[in-house]
């Protein structure tokens, strides 16, 4: 069962993805949406060590080349972050979500979606690894947001990050 990981206080600045356990740079692209109604979509592009560009369903295909970097963050700056969670076997049914380490129950919607912009200025970015340069223009996207269904059957939505 694989782990997909992120941890955010919900700027790009301060996001590091991790995949079974180890800090993921070179990220372009990152949609994670899971339903109660089905959808399990769990893409992920990024450049690859050979400088390619690969597009990839985090839980059923190998993430050919990816980079991998040391962690970003130390024990202290992480307690002020809050980290998500996915672990499953590539379906639905053998899917968790944890949050901070608490598996949450009730979820009608999870949608993550993290994207880089067009590079117009380069800066740090965690996201991409430490050495990584990314944009911080125009075009870039974090959406972090889950829905649960409440003892009394009414809806709420929360940010994640």
């Amino acid at each position: 069962m694989a782990e997909f990981s992120i941890e955010s206080n919900g700027s790009l600045e301060k996001t590091a993805i991790y995949y079974n356990g180890e800090q993921l740079a070179g990220v372009r692209q990152l949609v994670l949406h899971i339903s109660e109604e089905g959808d399990f979509d769990t893409i992920l592009v990024y450049e690859g060590t050979d400088k390619n560009i690969y597009t990839k369903n985090i839980f059923a295909d190998y993430l050919d080349n990816i980079k991998k970097v040391p962690p970003t963050f130390t024990e202290e700056e992480s307690q002020s972050l809050r980290y998500l969670s996915v672990q499953s076997d590539g379906t639905l049914e053998n899917t968790f979500v944890l949050i901070d380490d608490e598996p949450q129950d009730g979820i009608v919607d999870l949608l993550v979606q993290i994207e880089r912009a067009t590079p117009t200025q380069k800066t740090g970015f965690a996201l991409f690894g430490k050495k990584d340069e990314v944009s911080s223009g125009t075009g870039s996207v974090f959406r972090a947001e889950v829905q649960y269904r409440n003892q009394d059957d009414s809806l709420s939505t929360e940010n994640i990050f």
